[in-house]
Protein backbone atom coordinates (compact mmCIF):
# COMPACT_ATOMS: atom_id res chain seq x y z
CA UNK A 1 0.00 0.00 0.00
CA UNK A 2 1.38 3.36 -0.99
CA UNK A 3 1.62 6.16 1.51
CA UNK A 4 0.49 9.72 0.79
CA UNK A 5 3.95 11.15 1.50
CA UNK A 6 5.52 8.67 -0.95
CA UNK A 7 3.12 9.61 -3.74
CA UNK A 8 3.68 13.30 -2.93
CA UNK A 9 7.42 12.78 -3.35
CA UNK A 10 6.85 11.01 -6.68
CA UNK A 11 4.68 13.88 -7.96
CA UNK A 12 7.27 16.47 -6.96
CA UNK A 13 10.08 14.45 -8.53
CA UNK A 14 8.13 13.99 -11.79
CA UNK A 15 7.28 17.70 -11.87
CA UNK A 16 10.96 18.55 -11.45
CA UNK A 17 11.88 16.01 -14.14
CA UNK A 18 9.32 17.54 -16.53
CA UNK A 19 10.70 21.01 -15.90
CA UNK A 20 14.26 19.79 -16.40
CA UNK A 21 13.37 17.98 -19.64
CA UNK A 22 11.92 21.11 -21.26
CA UNK A 23 13.65 22.02 -24.52
CA UNK A 24 15.27 25.44 -24.15
CA UNK A 25 14.21 26.57 -27.60
CA UNK A 26 10.71 25.13 -28.01
CA UNK A 27 9.66 24.54 -24.39
CA UNK A 28 8.54 21.01 -25.28
CA UNK A 29 8.79 18.40 -22.54
CA UNK A 30 9.10 14.62 -22.58
CA UNK A 31 5.53 13.35 -23.09
CA UNK A 32 6.22 10.15 -21.13
CA UNK A 33 7.10 12.26 -18.08
CA UNK A 34 3.92 14.31 -18.50
CA UNK A 35 1.84 11.12 -18.69
CA UNK A 36 3.60 9.66 -15.65
CA UNK A 37 3.03 12.93 -13.76
CA UNK A 38 -0.69 12.90 -14.63
CA UNK A 39 -0.94 9.27 -13.49
CA UNK A 40 0.81 9.99 -10.16
CA UNK A 41 -1.31 13.12 -9.60
CA UNK A 42 -4.45 11.04 -10.06
CA UNK A 43 -3.11 8.46 -7.59
CA UNK A 44 -2.28 11.28 -5.18
CA UNK A 45 -5.82 12.72 -5.42
CA UNK A 46 -7.40 9.31 -4.73
CA UNK A 47 -5.07 8.77 -1.76
CA UNK A 48 -5.72 12.28 -0.41
CA UNK A 49 -9.48 11.67 -0.50
CA UNK A 50 -8.98 8.32 1.24
CA UNK A 51 -6.89 10.00 3.95
CA UNK A 52 -9.61 12.64 4.36
CA UNK A 53 -12.14 9.82 4.85
CA UNK A 54 -9.95 8.40 7.60
CA UNK A 55 -9.88 11.85 9.23
CA UNK A 56 -13.68 12.01 9.12
CA UNK A 57 -13.94 8.53 10.63
CA UNK A 58 -11.56 9.54 13.43
CA UNK A 59 -13.66 12.66 14.08
CA UNK A 60 -16.78 10.51 14.32
CA UNK A 61 -15.01 8.14 16.73
CA UNK A 62 -13.86 11.10 18.85
CA UNK A 63 -17.43 12.45 18.96
CA UNK A 64 -18.74 9.03 19.95
CA UNK A 65 -16.16 8.85 22.75
CA UNK A 66 -17.08 12.38 23.90
CA UNK A 67 -20.75 11.38 24.10
CA UNK A 68 -19.80 8.28 26.10
CA UNK A 69 -17.64 10.38 28.44
CA UNK A 70 -20.59 12.75 28.99
CA UNK A 71 -22.89 9.80 29.68
CA UNK A 72 -20.44 8.23 32.13
CA UNK A 73 -19.78 11.60 33.79
CA UNK A 74 -23.53 11.99 34.39
CA UNK A 75 -23.67 8.48 35.87
CA UNK A 76 -20.67 9.27 38.10
CA UNK A 77 -22.28 12.50 39.32
CA UNK A 78 -25.53 10.67 40.08
CA UNK A 79 -23.64 7.98 42.01
CA UNK A 80 -21.67 10.58 43.98
CA UNK A 81 -24.88 12.46 44.81
CA UNK A 82 -26.48 9.22 46.02
CA UNK A 83 -23.36 8.41 48.04
CA UNK A 84 -23.38 11.83 49.69
CA UNK A 85 -27.10 11.54 50.50
CA UNK A 86 -26.68 8.05 52.01
CA UNK A 87 -23.54 9.11 53.90
CA UNK A 88 -25.35 12.13 55.40
CA UNK A 89 -28.25 9.91 56.41
CA UNK A 90 -25.84 7.53 58.14
CA UNK A 91 -24.06 10.43 59.84
CA UNK A 92 -27.36 11.90 61.05
CA UNK A 93 -28.51 8.51 62.36
CA UNK A 94 -25.20 8.00 64.21
CA UNK A 95 -25.48 11.49 65.72
CA UNK A 96 -29.05 10.86 66.92
CA UNK A 97 -28.02 7.58 68.57
CA UNK A 98 -24.70 8.92 69.89
CA UNK A 99 -22.60 6.38 67.98
CA UNK A 100 -18.97 7.54 67.66
CA UNK A 101 -17.54 4.39 66.09
CA UNK A 102 -18.69 1.03 64.86
CA UNK A 103 -16.69 -1.85 63.48
CA UNK A 104 -18.17 -4.26 60.97
CA UNK A 105 -16.94 -7.09 58.79
CA UNK A 106 -17.00 -5.06 55.55
CA UNK A 107 -16.90 -1.46 56.76
CA UNK A 108 -15.96 0.58 59.81
CA UNK A 109 -17.66 3.80 60.89
CA UNK A 110 -15.90 6.49 62.88
CA UNK A 111 -15.93 10.26 63.21
CA UNK A 112 -12.94 12.55 63.27
CA UNK A 113 -12.91 16.11 64.45
CA UNK A 114 -12.15 18.88 61.99
CA UNK A 115 -12.25 22.65 62.04
CA UNK A 116 -13.63 24.92 59.37
CA UNK A 117 -13.98 28.69 59.16
CA UNK A 118 -17.59 29.63 58.49
CA UNK A 119 -18.74 33.17 57.58
CA UNK A 120 -21.13 34.64 60.15
CA UNK A 121 -23.53 35.98 57.53
CA UNK A 122 -24.07 36.39 53.78
CA UNK A 123 -21.53 38.90 52.42
CA UNK A 124 -19.21 38.56 55.43
CA UNK A 125 -16.20 38.69 53.10
CA UNK A 126 -16.70 42.45 52.78
CA UNK A 127 -16.15 42.93 56.53
CA UNK A 128 -13.09 40.66 56.84
CA UNK A 129 -9.89 42.78 57.24
CA UNK A 130 -7.46 42.76 54.28
CA UNK A 131 -4.80 40.93 56.29
CA UNK A 132 -7.05 37.84 56.23
CA UNK A 133 -7.81 38.02 52.50
CA UNK A 134 -5.95 36.56 49.55
CA UNK A 135 -5.92 38.43 46.28
CA UNK A 136 -5.65 36.51 43.04
CA UNK A 137 -4.50 38.40 39.99
CA UNK A 138 -4.84 36.69 36.66
CA UNK A 139 -3.02 38.27 33.73
CA UNK A 140 -3.65 36.84 30.30
CA UNK A 141 -3.60 38.12 26.75
CA UNK A 142 -6.87 39.35 25.27
CA UNK A 143 -6.20 38.03 21.78
CA UNK A 144 -9.44 39.49 20.39
CA UNK A 145 -8.43 43.02 21.46
CA UNK A 146 -4.86 42.52 20.22
CA UNK A 147 -6.10 41.34 16.82
CA UNK A 148 -8.49 44.30 16.53
CA UNK A 149 -5.73 46.77 17.47
CA UNK A 150 -3.29 45.34 14.92
CA UNK A 151 -5.96 45.39 12.20
CA UNK A 152 -6.55 49.07 13.03
CA UNK A 153 -2.87 49.67 12.27
CA UNK A 154 -1.58 49.85 15.82
CA UNK A 155 1.61 48.10 16.92
CA UNK A 156 1.30 45.70 19.84
CA UNK A 157 4.73 44.85 21.29
CA UNK A 158 5.18 41.11 21.63
CA UNK A 159 2.36 40.10 19.29
CA UNK A 160 1.61 39.91 15.59
CA UNK A 161 -1.02 38.42 13.33
CA UNK A 162 -0.03 35.29 11.47
CA UNK A 163 -2.10 34.09 8.52
CA UNK A 164 -2.55 30.35 8.58
CA UNK A 165 -4.23 27.81 6.37
CA UNK A 166 -6.32 25.23 8.16
CA UNK A 167 -7.46 22.11 6.34
CA UNK A 168 -11.22 21.55 6.23
CA UNK A 169 -12.54 18.03 5.73
CA UNK A 170 -16.27 17.68 5.19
Amino acid sequence: MEHLYGITGDVLALYDACSASADEDTGEVDISLVEALAERQEAWEKKAVAVACVCRALDEDAERVAREIARLTAIKKRLETNRDRVKKGLSDACAVLGVESLKGMYANISFRKSEQVVPDFEGAEETIPDEFMRVKVVREMDKVKIKAAIKEGRTVPGAHIEVRKNIQIK
